[in-house]
């Protein structure tokens, strides 16, 4: 299991370094290289790994994530389809699109080498900590760490039957998100229906 996870580091750190030579492809790639480190990070709870060993990939997504960010949120926009409805003639539909777009080709950008070096320096902290814990304490680690992930989780599901407010479906996305990475990393078959619903509460929080 602890391979698993180094295996996906080594994975992240080869991505990164792919974005400076994506060759056009750089939102994508952001795109699926932010996918995995929600993964990892699920992974990572499993172990209770020290929160800074944790956040430290969470800070890798949140650097790279704003232009990829912004593609979401056009595709968002655009699924509305306000452009060919009634609503099409209103200036307010036409200035967000357009601004929208312009944000969403800036996604196409490569980051800098100093963004790549900040990262990787992350990821090596991360790799410590995980490479710290005594072989014979893992199972037992993460049989704790999957209890604690679903009572977050069942936390999260239902503070939104009396709160609807977009803080709590933030938190119930990340939630599900850290459960279904935990699963991954445990060889867990996840249900498909939960991953649409994960995506149901991205488009949400783009609108």
């Amino acid at each position: 299991m602890r391979d698993q996870i180094a295996e996906a580091l080594d994975e992240m750190e080869h991505r990164l370094h792919g974005l400076l030579d994506s060759k056009g492809r750089v939102a994508e790639e952001t795109h699926a290289l932010r996918k995995l480190g929600k993964s990892i990070r699920g992974g990572l709870n499993l172990f209770g790994l020290p929160k800074s060993a944790v956040r430290a990939i969470g800070a890798i997504g949140r650097l790279l994530g704003g232009p990829r960010d912004a593609v979401s949120r056009r595709t968002t926009w655009q699924r509305l389809a306000l452009a060919e409805g009634p609503h099409a003639e209103e200036s307010s539909v036409a200035a967000i699109g357009a601004l929208l777009e312009q944000h969403a080709r800036s996604a196409a950008r490569r980051p800098p080498s100093q963004t790549i070096t900040w990262a990787e320096v992350r990821l090596r902290h991360t790799r410590a900590a995980l490479s710290a814990i005594p072989e014979e304490a893992l199972s037992h680690r993460a049989e704790k760490g999957l209890r604690k992930l679903c009572k977050h989780l069942r936390a999260d599901l239902r503070s939104i039957v009396t709160d609807h407010g977009e803080h709590e479906f933030h938190d119930l996305r990340k939630a599900i998100k850290a459960w279904l990475g935990a699963l991954h990393h445990l060889g867990i078959p996840k249900d498909e229906r939960i991953s649409e619903f994960t995506d149901l509460l991205g488009d949400m929080n783009d609108l």
